[in-house]
Parts: structure tokens; C-alpha cells; sequence
């Protein structure tokens, strides 16, 4: 006689270990449990699911985000419960997706309206694609949003600024390394600053991306 198979076992899928799950929450009294159980009921080994609870500041660092990164080859798998969980501001999302794109890897979300698998190597591209778009909105939004500010303090007299993250001898260490055939990505991990509060931050790939381009462009017209 055929053994009689595990009802509970039906709902869940096969562990699969090229499947990587990251689960995420605040330390406000938010657990993580649901996230873990739900990352394991797709098929996620308990040894290849990442958790950490973080604050909302957005900027900080995200060690088990790092760690699962370095596990993740070309064509695994990234499962979270939902696009949220990926990072804390829109900006963040998109540093954890381009990274995703960077390593041939796919983005499985569980929950929410964009549930489904998104493989940037096919047809998911469309996907990271309109999260870029969204991201680039919000940087213009913020943009116009300090310029406003800026402007209402030039009227009541009051002047100032912040020093630029990437400095000069941070880019002239990035420019080397960019003629040595490393990726923005990679270069942006290896580039640190530190805030006004003395809060040290790694530079995000889309500023340091946009220094290189406002460099080329003005190499291009003193050319």
C-alpha cells in the first residue's frame, strides 16, 4: 500500500535551494515571524532565509540584506512577502532590485498587488524597469521639494548647504576603478561618507552613477 501522504505538507513546496528568502521588519514591536513562515511555505530552506529588524531611517546598514546578496548566483531566486520588505524608501527598493539585475538573479513576491516572479534576464525586465521609473519620479520630487525649500530660505536670508556625498578624492578613486572594468554597483559598496550626525552610509549606486555622468558630460564640453 502507497503511503498516505501529508495533508499539511500538500500547501508548501519543495525546498529549494536555490531559493533565498529576506524578511524584514522595524524594531517597533514588529515580529517576524509570519514573514519566515510564509518564505518557508514557498519553498524556502530556514538556512537560506535571511530576517533583520531595522529602523524605518532609510540609509543605514542592512547586514543580513548583504549577506544574502553574496549567496545569490545567476538564475537563483530572491523570495520576499511582499515588495515592501525590500527596503525602506522607494530608492532603497530599487538599490535591492538593481542589485538583483547586477546578479542574473530573479525576484519572487508573495503577496500584494505585484505578486509573481519577475526574472530580469526575460520578461521581468518590463518590472524593474517601471520600479527605475518610479524611483527616478521620487528623486525629481525630492529634488523640487529642496529646491523649494531652498528658495523660501534665500527669501528669508537664510543660506547654506550640505557638503556633496561623493567628494572629490572619492571620485577620483571611482573613476580609477571604473577604467578598471568595475561595475557601478560594485564601486558604490566600496564608497562610504558620513552624514552631518556622524552616520556612516555607503554611497547608493544611482548618486554615484550620476557623478559619473555629470563628469563624462563636462569631460565631453571642454572637449
Amino acid at each position: 500500500m502507497a503511503p498516505t501522504k501529508n495533508p499539511a505538507k500538500t500547501t508548501q513546496r519543495q525546498i529549494d535551494h536555490s531559493r533565498f528568502g529576506y524578511a524584514r521588519v522595524s524594531t517597533r514591536g514588529q515580529t517576524l515571524e509570519v514573514q519566515l513562515s510564509a518564505l518557508e511555505a514557498a519553498g524556502v530552506a530556514p538556512a537560506n532565509a535571511y530576517a533583520e529588524k531595522k529602523s524605518g531611517k532609510a540609509g543605514s546598514a542592512r547586514p543580513q540584506w548583504e549577506d544574502v546578496r553574496s549567496r545569490l548566483r545567476p538564475g537563483d531566486t530572491l523570495v520576499v512577502s511582499k515588495l515592501d520588505r525590500m527596503g525602506r524608501d522607494m530608492r532603497e527598493i530599487m538599490e535591492t532590485a538593481w542589485s538583483l539585475q547586477d546578479l542574473g538573479a530573479k525576484l519572487e513576491i508573495l503577496s500584494g498587488p505585484l505578486a509573481g516572479v519577475y526574472d530580469p534576464r526575460g520578461m521581468g525586465k518590463i518590472f524593474f524597469a517601471t520600479l527605475a521609473g518610479f524611483a527616478e519620479m521620487e528623486r525629481e520630487m525630492t529634488i523640487e521639494r529642496t529646491n523649494d525649500g531652498l528658495a523660501q530660505a534665500a527669501a528669508e536670508g537664510r543660506h547654506g548647504g550640505r557638503r556633496p556625498v561623493i567628494s572629490k578624492d572619492m571620485m577620483r578613486i571611482a573613476l580609477g576603478r571604473r577604467a578598471d572594468g568595475e561595475s557601478v554597483t560594485s564601486i558604490a559598496k566600496g564608497l562610504t561618507y558620513k552624514t552631518a550626525s556622524g552616520e556612516e552610509r555607503t554611497v547608493s549606486r544611482r548618486a554615484l552613477y550620476n557623478a559619473f555622468k555629470a563628469h563624462d558630460a563636462e569631460r565631453a564640453e571642454a572637449a
